[in-house]
């Protein structure tokens, strides 16, 4: 929270109805892009859920810019608030300007935008979570296939080769 406005309301000078529509259509367009995201993200844990790795990359080249638009939303977001009230952007600042000085159809925007964003991080990590899992599985039966394994201590046979190059070497010659 920005000390400046612990004790002040955070409001703007002269609120117009001109800047009272650009921050119902910043916030819309990043509602919309938000929705999008986790449209994607569903869709995605779907793909990856059934190893659909042409799906995967194809909702990836959707998700990244998506991405790059909703931060943008963001930066325009905390560039109004700036204009508008002079101070420096903080969430709780927004926040309260939104709860105290905008008008009803902002304030519910912006709940749904608030609700929206701890669901779509949600998702978000649990597919890395399930990918980054998957990654693993397939290291470890790579390993198998190939000889590699972590766990395996290192011994010389009287040929002077290591228990897993000759298990390399048995898997190569099959």
């Amino acid at each position: 929270m920005n000390p400046l406005l612990q004790d002040q309301t955070v409001s703007a000078p002269t609120r117009s109805s001109q800047d009272e529509q650009l921050l119902l259509d910043i916030l819309n367009e990043e509602h919309l892009c938000l929705l999008q995201v986790t449209e994607l993200l569903s869709r995605e844990h779907d793909a990856i859920v059934h190893h659909d790795t042409e799906q995967m990359g194809h909702l990836l080249d959707k998700k990244l810019p998506l991405l790059s638009q909703l931060e943008q939303w963001d930066q325009q977001r905390q560039q109004y608030f700036h204009q508008l009230t002079g101070f420096p952007y903080h969430d709780s600042d927004f926040a309260r300007y939104i709860s105290e000085q905008a008008s009803e159809p902002v304030q519910r925007l912006w709940e749904l935008i608030t609700a929206q964003l701890p669901e779509c991080k949600t998702q978000n990590e649990l597919n890395g979570r399930i990918i980054s899992m998957q990654k693993k599985n397939t290291e470890q039966i790579l390993q198998i296939l190939t000889g590699q394994s972590a766990n395996i201590t290192q011994t010389y046979s009287h040929l002077g080769q290591t228990s897993q190059q000759k298990k390399a070497a048995l898997y190569t010659s099959v």
